[in-house]
């Protein structure tokens, strides 16, 4: 081989190892660059997955609130009215003497507001026997307004009287308290000078 033959094949060889040293130094960065932006790219997609995500929560939880304001819409219909509870005590006397029991006291005690509610509460005392009683209460219970019946003290009577069990409870009406209504919105365009203000600009 002679000496021009090796020259050549020598420059060759440091050609390509220049070229390569060179297109490698020149790509390094672009890689650098490619593997920022798919890091990146990976990082939006789990954004847009968590956005489907919470989307998807979103409307079935809207679902849920749907249901639970009917729901609740329902339960509004079942609590007495501020009419239906001064009712009440008629109502129970009529039970009463449809049980066969009989109601010995009366009285009317203070309301008890609650957030959603009030209760109105009425002490009551009866003559009657155990099994009546239970009958009685079960009718109580089965109005068609949410009645309760709480508080039940059974005394028994001595000796062999008609009735043979004092009891006293106390029976409450529910009354659901609307929410107050919302404030109106605030005027548009600024507020509007009082008139006196007015009269002293013009003057």
């Amino acid at each position: 081989m002679n000496s021009q033959l090796q020259k050549q094949i020598l420059i060759g060889g440091l050609a390509g190892i220049l070229i390569t040293v060179l297109t490698w130094v020149f790509l390094g960065g672009k890689r650098d660059e490619l593997v920022a932006l798919k890091a990146s790219i990976e990082a939006l997609q789990k954004e847009v997955d968590k956005g489907y995500q919470l989307k998807a929560n979103y409307e079935k939880l809207k679902i849920e609130v749907t249901q639970q304001e009917k729901l609740i819409e329902e339960l509004i219909k079942l609590m007495p009215t501020e009419a239906d509870k001064g009712e009440i005590p008629y109502r129970i006397k009529k039970l009463a003497d449809l049980a066969g029991i009989e109601q010995v006291s009366f009285t009317v005690e203070g309301a008890v507001k609650k957030e959603y509610y009030t209760e109105y509460p009425f002490a009551f005392g009866f003559k009657a026997g155990y099994h009546t009683f239970g009958q009685f209460a079960s009718q109580i219970s089965g109005n068609e307004k949410i009645i309760n019946v709480s508080e039940i003290q059974m005394k028994r009577e001595p000796g062999k009287p008609i009735w043979p069990a004092s009891i006293t409870c106390r029976i409450s009406a529910f009354v659901y308290n609307p929410a107050p209504p919302k404030p109106p919105p605030p005027p548009s365009g600024g507020a509007v000078a009082p008139a006196g203000k007015k009269a002293e600009a013009g003057d």
